[in-house]
């Protein structure tokens, strides 16, 4: 009589290796295939069901970090470059900190909007840290120090560069809808005024909501932008040039007709940014309105599936 399994042959060593090697094998590439970016091909890209906006408290300037619902970053600005003990001083973020905190090590493209210190030079630190694929920028209106700096960076780098004008659509992937609206006519002059007129607006798209990022154009800027007409309209709106009284032209506001606005300023700047004209019009307008200076930073998500679908959250309420 025999016992159960005493008379049943194992394997012999060389299939056992053979079949081991094949597991771990499969393993392997089951592994890559899932952390793969775009799971080569095989599995559907990541897919986020909101996109993600996020007002950067980088004190007075501009800094916004873009999550695009299928996983892609973009930073438009990045503030001024300081020390970390000046921006501890000044209660701000750093945008390579932020960056990280909020797991971010690819930048799929970082947008310039214009050469004045208080945007861009803090993105001079993010081309030496971070991988970036691409560089959106206006054209030069005047060269100073840190954009020296900006430039050596993206040349060592080798970063691909694109300078961009109204009515390009950049192609920041095909759940998005995203197009430059400015600059229109190019100044080319070191005049503040012109060179915040040269800046890169963006309309930003996505379902049913859109996001209307504005720089630091003046009056002159927003006449222009008027041609688009109803295009513009837009749920939200980054207040331009920090809320300065050169910057409000209340018939692009009417136009715009944005229900929730986002004032990018410093805690007591010199300039006493926003000026009672853009408080005023905004509040004859009905716009809900936050500040990076009393709310810190502020994240905007954007679900889309209607004209109301949207939502923000801040760091401190007021």
């Amino acid at each position: 009589m025999e016992t159960y399994g005493f008379d049943q042959k194992p394997f012999s060593k060389q299939s056992s290796k053979l079949i081991l090697m094949v597991l771990i094998i499969l393993n392997i590439l089951l592994l890559l295939t899932l952390f793969s970016k775009n799971h080569f091909g095989l599995l559907p890209e990541r897919y986020y069901p909101e996109l993600i906006i996020h007002f950067v408290n980088v004190g007075q300037g501009d800094c916004c970090v873009i999550q695009t619902p299928k996983g892609r970053t973009f930073v438009v600005d990045g503030g001024t470059n300081v020390s970390e003990k000046d921006a501890k001083k000044e209660g701000r973020e750093l945008i390579c900190d932020y960056l990280s905190k909020i797991g971010i090590d690819n930048i799929d493209g970082i947008v310039a909007t214009h050469w004045h210190v208080d945007d861009f030079s803090g993105l001079i630190p993010v081309l030496k840290r971070f991988k970036v694929n691409t560089v959106y920028e206006t054209p030069i209106g005047f060269i100073n120090e840190f954009y020296n700096d900006f430039d050596e960076a993206c040349k060592k780098n080798n970063l691909k560069r694109i300078t961009v004008r109204s009515g390009n659509v950049l192609e920041w992937g095909d759940e998005l809808f995203v197009q430059v609206l400015n600059p229109e006519d190019i100044y080319g002059s070191t005049n503040h005024s012109e060179i915040n007129n040269d800046s890169i607006v963006l309309l930003i798209r996505y379902g049913k909501v859109q996001v209307l990022l504005c720089a630091d154009i003046q009056e002159e800027a927003e006449r222009e932008i008027l041609k688009y007409n109803e295009g513009i309209k837009s749920q939200i709106i980054k207040i331009p040039d920090h809320g300065a009284e050169r910057s409000i032209y209340k018939p692009f506001f009417k136009m715009v007709g944005a229900s929730d606005g986002v004032i990018s300023v410093g805690n007591k700047n010199k300039f006493n940014y926003p000026s009672d004209k853009a408080i005023d019009c905004f509040d004859e307008l009905g716009m809900k309105i936050y500040r990076t200076d009393r709310n810190g930073n502020i994240v905007l998500k954007i679900g889309g599936k209607d004209e109301k679908d949207y939502s923000f959250k801040v760091e401190r309420s007021i």
